[in-house]
């Protein structure tokens, strides 16, 4: 089998991830993703619920990781506040944008192992 040096193979490789870096950060579904952020970002609202969410979960995380049942109040709490964020349209635009975000990044995946595969079936590795 016929290699290219080790240290041109590794550094085509970066190269070719940063391309492919610049080119996701050209999608709509990175695009739509970005603007999903800002705007539940700018939503004082929704920002202070998210805060008080995580600020809850880590509370009864703690509780549970002591061996302690949270308290029923906490428990009430923490579900209320989670149905208010996933009503808002703003959090619901992040989750939909974010899933087709990784939609796209679960077919780069797909075809990373594509090529993998092509290129373990090759048995001679040219430059391109």
């Amino acid at each position: 089998m016929v290699t290219m040096d080790t240290r041109d193979t590794r550094e085509r490789i970066l190269e070719k991830a940063e391309e492919l870096g610049r080119l996701i950060s050209q999608t709509a579904e990175y695009a739509y993703l970005q603007a999903a952020n800002r705007d539940l970002g700018d939503d004082r609202e929704a920002t202070e619920l998210l805060n008080r969410l995580r600020d809850l979960q880590e509370t009864l995380m703690d509780t549970v990781g002591r061996g302690e049942d949270p308290p029923a109040d906490q428990r009430a709490e923490y579900e209320e506040l989670q149905e208010k964020i996933q009503t808002t349209s703003r959090y619901q635009a992040l989750i939909s944008s974010q899933a087709n975000f990784d939609k796209l990044m679960e077919k780069v995946h797909r075809s990373i192992g594509t090529g993998i595969r092509k290129g373990e079936e090759s048995r001679i590795i040219l430059p391109s």
